[in-house]
């Protein structure tokens, strides 16, 4: 499936994250990084916006972004429809990223009970 956007996500500490944006569903290359699943709208403006539902990360996207993902259901109870990678190699970026992400958005999939 085609990319929909690239789409700019600030942490707590300020950073900006730049994100490629695609459709629930997308088959990624065997590459790893910090995951988005979102509820994307078309706003008055005619951009889009992006409701966060869930922020992850993984060693491997196409091994982690399928339907045996444990929250894939809730994602789409939730309405998601798009997710949103960002590619680093590093464990430990990759896990600071996804905290001052998780940290700054409190996406309500990541609470411990839904």
């Amino acid at each position: 499936m085609s990319k929909i956007e690239d789409f700019a996500f600030y942490g707590v500490t300020g950073h900006q994250y730049i994100f490629q944006v695609y459709p629930i569903g997308t088959e990624f290359k065997d590459i790893g990084g910090v995951y988005i699943f979102s509820r994307r709208e078309i706003n008055s403006q005619g951009s889009g916006t992006h409701n966060l539902l869930y922020i992850g990360q993984s060693i491997s996207f196409p091994r982690r972004l399928t339907r045996l993902h444990d929250k894939w259901n809730s994602v789409f109870r939730n309405g998601g429809n798009c997710v949103c990678v960002y590619s680093d190699l590093n464990d430990g970026n990759r896990n600071k990223i996804e905290e001052d992400l998780i940290r700054k958005y409190q996406p309500p999939l990541n609470k411990r009970f839904e």
